[in-house]
């Protein structure tokens, strides 16, 4: 079928959804645990609280998470991802009895292509990972290589590239980002609740505050949070909305650099100045951002004691061939690209264990000896809202619990990646 892919920016980045989002879960918008279908991956029980803080040389953690792109869209066929890239005989359907298989996209720019929550099941396909283009057509299918990626791909002889890293849902950003933020996006499905201080669960920064580990959010550009055009989700947080910390900017983390960074700092990139690689950017000017960024840290007094990941917040309908092993009613999601840049990373090695975005919250509570947000929010233990917003918009009174992920066994916390 020929694709018609939402163009976020004609209605602001995120506002359209507010309009989708009803549609979608009207019935082809089902949680995962309703449209996956097979058998579940086994999972463990999830463990009620932190494990003991595991001692380490790390005292500062940098956490950068891009945008809409898939670990097979930009490392599928790199030399290096060996089993982990695309299978020689990996095609998608064309919807006419054919078949279609991954191309070499001739452009470092491309189409928005759609990657809402039911467009991006229709892509898993309960997954077999083959409704990639019939949802988004040719653009889907693309790939890029280390002549159109070259700094990126430069960065396997030095770091660690974890090749089982799964977003956390089968859905849009800003799912995903409370996922990094809080473990949870508490049911959400759509990037239509936004705003400041319109979410009132605890998230990452709270055990770090409430720990007293120093903490900064760098925004590489300063979105509009009121149109829905702002990556950073730690305005959303009513605790957090108006706190200077989560508004730092480029210049600071610059300047911070020099004069000490927090402990903890992550960084967003900016949607509207095009360095988030959230097509149509030009996907050289973010990874020519985060050389910028992580040149910077390696010269700086950090850089002896830091780790830095870098990872992307959802596929953005771009093809990858491993389908995610399901957790729990929302995920995950589909595989993205993800480094562990530090002078302790394994360097040129390609890490299995599953990952998904708490998986980095697992990694700051160990590293700095905090509690999971999984034994301090209980809000969505037994149930999630309902909504147009939510998977339990269709007549429901609520939707399927959805617990933080940071204290399952299942997932990894990162620590994979290193050697101490």
């Amino acid at each position: 079928m020929d694709p018609k892919p939402y163009l976020d920016r004609r209605f602001g980045r995120r506002a359209f959804l507010k309009g989708v989002g009803a549609l979608a879960l009207t019935g082809v918008a089902a949680p995962l645990a309703a449209c996956a279908g097979g058998t579940p991956t086994a999972v463990t029980t999830p463990s009620p609280s932190s494990s003991p803080s595991l001692r380490t040389p790390i005292r500062h953690v940098l956490v950068a998470m891009q945008e809409n792109r898939s670990f097979d869209h930009y490392y599928g066929y790199a030399p290096f991802a060996g089993s982990h890239g695309v299978p020689a005989d990996y095609r998608n359907p064309d919807g006419r009895g054919g078949f279609v298989k991954p191309h070499h996209l001739t452009r470092l720019t491309s189409a928005d292509i759609s990657h809402t929550w039911d467009n991006t099941h229709r892509e898993h396909h309960r997954g077999a990972m083959d409704g990639f283009y019939t949802t988004d057509g040719p653009i889907a299918m693309g790939y890029y290589t280390a002549d159109d990626l070259p700094y990126y791909y430069s960065l396997i002889e030095s770091s660690a590239l974890c090749v089982n890293y799964f977003c956390s849902v089968l859905g849009p950003t800003y799912p995903n980002r409370l996922y990094l933020a809080a473990g949870t996006a508490g049911g959400l499905t759509t990037n239509g609740v936004f705003g400041y201080g319109v979410i009132d669960y605890p998230c990452i920064l709270d055990l770090l505050e409430d720990a007293g580990v120093s903490w900064k959010v760098y925004n590489i550009g300063l979105d509009s949070v009121e149109r829905g055009d702002s990556n950073n989700v730690f305005y959303f947080f009513k605790r957090w909305a108006r706190d200077a910390r989560t508004a730092a900017t480029k210049d600071d983390y610059l300047r911070d650099l020099e004069a000490g960074l927090p402990q903890m700092s992550f960084i967003v990139p900016g949607f509207t100045n095009h360095l988030d690689e959230h097509p149509p950017a030009d996907v050289s000017a973010g990874m020519g951002m985060q050389r910028e960024l992580i040149t910077a840290l390696q010269k700086s007094a950090a850089w002896k004691d830091c780790a830095y990941v870098l990872t992307y917040d959802e596929a953005g309908g771009f093809f990858d061939h491993k389908p995610p092993p399901q957790l729990d009613s929302w995920g995950l999601g589909i595989r993205v690209p993800t480094w562990v840049i530090s002078p302790f990373a394994k360097p040129g090695h390609l890490e299995p264990a599953l990952y998904d975005h708490t998986s980095i919250l697992k990694f700051i509570e160990k590293v700095f000896g905090l509690p999971t947000l999984a034994s301090v929010n209980h809000q969505f233990d037994e149930s999630t809202p309902s909504g147009p917003n939510y998977e339990a918009g269709a007549g429901r009174a609520s939707g399927l619990p959805a617990a933080p992920r940071d204290s399952r066994f299942d997932l990894g916390n990162l620590m994979e990646c290193f050697s101490f």
